[in-house]
């Protein structure tokens, strides 16, 4: 793939290049995606290998390569969207601070391009497609940034 990927496995970056499609699949609560959702996908894939630098731009353009095969992949995969998610997570707890928010902010930007393209004449994204958005993005945090991120752990008093 790139120098960002050196000794990782096909399958671990065959689960990264599978993120953005695992976030379709959250958006539209299916597996099987019609035509509009696909060409919308890959429009938001373009987007973000364009707007990402680095290990982004190296997951979006992998993905974009294996346009043929990439929604073959993802049903010959299984695993539902959460346990996908989450070993995207796990992936990017290898990579840089600097790489891991390229990946994720690409991520969540397929999904938001994609939640626009379903919302009211394409501008807005519905209520539960921005609730799910949400959720996206938290399943993407690493565990240590979840707990630096806890209020929990602030010095301040509560």
């Amino acid at each position: 793939m790139s120098q960002w990927f050196e000794g990782w496995t096909e399958d671990e970056v065959a689960t990264l290049r599978l993120g953005p499609v695992w976030v379709l699949s959250a958006l539209t609560g299916r597996t099987v995606f019609d035509d509009d959702e696909r060409g919308a996908f890959w429009d938001a894939v373009t987007d973000a290998a364009l707007r990402s630098t680095g290990a982004g731009r190296a997951v979006f353009e992998t993905a974009a390569s294996e346009r043929r095969w990439l929604f073959d992949e993802f049903a010959l995969d299984g695993r539902p969207v959460v346990s996908g998610m989450l070993a995207v997570t796990r992936l990017l707890e290898r990579l840089s601070a600097e790489a891991r928010d390229d990946v994720r902010l690409g991520i969540v930007r397929v999904g938001a391009a994609v939640a626009l393209a379903r919302g009211p004449f394409g501008r807005r994204m519905t209520h539960e497609d921005e609730q799910t958005l949400i959720l996206v993005d938290e399943l993407l945090r690493t565990s240590a940034e979840t707990a630096a991120d806890n209020p929990l752990n602030s010095p301040a008093s509560i």
